[in-house]
């Protein structure tokens, strides 16, 4: 005999207490929450077995919430309290049936402070399905494809009910043990399950802890809400037109700098075939510009030899502006891997006029035996360039962190991952 339609309560055919009747039609089975009978719901809730009174499993939802999922009301219709047991630990969760008289039976799972929603799928390729057998063997974590989107493997996890209550669907055991292989997708998880008479797949999506519980009048436990798998990217407002903005400003900087290290006003001296070591060389050349940088540009003949040059800058006035010494070398070879060199066979000194006029540069005894001769070379009025390089490399930073804001994200996901390289 069916249960009837309309009905709204019963006394428990065992101890009396009264249940609610929330579950629609299909319901298989009814769990007293308060002696642990478990009742036949279509045969007038006569008594199948037993589970005994057991401890209540830690969870802020109760039978008789209810929550809107995606525009559908759902009810709270029965409990599962589920264990896994591996090396020694083990890990409890607890799965709660809701039920919508429109959109049929699913799951609210409180889990580690999260709320999750499962439901199970029709329109998967049961062609794509992965075992538990087939994750041991793979080389790489399976990935399958539904809907369009990406999903890689996370976890295996085989489970067992440890408490029941409420009304189900179907007929739950106690110790009936379920082996599920987790796949992780862009914002939801596929869960593809071996049960004790079938397999099926849901698809499970995270639920905002807060207003979940506000909705359903649920109190939650203290304690700050942990990361999971499935807690959305939270990006900066504005995150992808930044990132772009600062890209764009990185090539623009980099590429006045490129500009402005090529600028240069006029040329105030150009000296060529200048001998190495002939000591003292000196040129006289004028300068007007004194608001900005002058380079002093030396290019030698060195080959596979170093040699210093020794250069002074004087003022119109004889005092001295600047003065060191500039090592010039250059090596090459060739060897089993192929041509190769190193070093420069130029040097360079940049400086600032302090007055107009005729300035005076004297070259002074090379040391070191490389090289013949060398040309000379001051150009005034150059454009600083090294503060955009810098700009540009911060600029370069920041896309980089901008940009690796979601992989960090991606990884952090799969941190918890049974999956392990070998």
């Amino acid at each position: 005999m069916s249960r009837a339609q309309g009905l709204s309560s019963i006394n428990c055919t065992q101890c009396g207490a009264g249940l609610s009747v929330l579950g629609g039609g299909r319901v298989l089975t009814q769990v007293c929450g308060y002696c642990g009978s478990v009742l036949d719901a279509q045969d007038n809730y006569k008594v199948l077995t037993s589970i005994g009174k057991r401890d209540h499993p830690d969870s802020p939802v109760q039978i008789g919430m209810t929550l809107t999922y995606e525009g559908v009301e759902f009810t709270v219709i029965g409990t599962i309290g589920k264990v896994e047991r591996w090396k020694g630990g083990t890990a409890a969760w607890v799965e709660h049936q809701v039920f919508s008289p429109t959109h049929g039976y699913a799951w609210l799972t409180w889990e580690s402070g999260h709320f999750t929603f499962s439901r199970k799928i029709r329109d998967f390729n049961m062609g794509q399905w992965v075992s538990s057998a087939g994750v041991e063997i793979a080389d790489s974590p399976p990935v399958r494809h539904h809907r369009g989107q990406r999903y890689k493997y996370y976890e295996t996890s085989t489970s067992e009910i440890d408490f029941m209550e409420g009304e189900f669907n179907w007929v739950p055991e106690l110790g009936e043990t379920t082996t599920a292989v987790v796949l992780l997708g862009p914002d939801a998880m596929l869960s593809l399950r071996d049960g004790k008479t079938e397999r099926e797949v849901e698809m499970t999506t995270l639920l905002p802890r807060d207003a979940t519980a506000r909705e359903m009048g649920a109190t939650l436990p203290p304690g700050a809400e942990s990361r999971h798998p499935l807690s959305p990217y939270q990006p900066f407002p504005e995150e992808a037109f930044a990132r772009r903005i600062v890209g764009l400003s990185a090539i623009a900087a980099f590429v006045l700098a490129l500009v402005f290290s090529v600028i240069s006003g006029p040329r105030v001296l150009d000296q060529q075939q200048v001998p190495i070591g002939q000591a003292p060389a000196s040129f006289a050349f004028n300068m007007s510009n004194t608001a900005q940088i002058a380079s002093l540009r030396l290019d030698t003949d060195v080959s596979n030899d170093w040699v210093v040059i020794g250069a002074q800058i004087t003022n119109p006035d004889g005092t001295t502006l600047v003065e060191g010494g500039r090592l010039v070398q250059y090596y090459s070879g060739r060897d089993s891997d192929g041509s190769w060199s190193e070093g420069n066979r130029g040097a360079t000194l940049r400086f600032r006029a302090e007055q107009a006029g005729t300035h005076q540069i004297t070259l002074g005894r090379a040391e070191g035996t490389g090289g013949t001769s060398m040309s000379v070379r001051i150009d005034e009025g150059k454009a600083t360039s090294f503060w955009l390089f810098v700009v540009s490399g911060l600029f370069v930073l920041g896309w980089i962190y901008l940009k690796a804001r979601r992989a960090i994200h991606d990884k952090f996901r799969f941190a918890g991952s049974d999956w392990h390289e070998e």
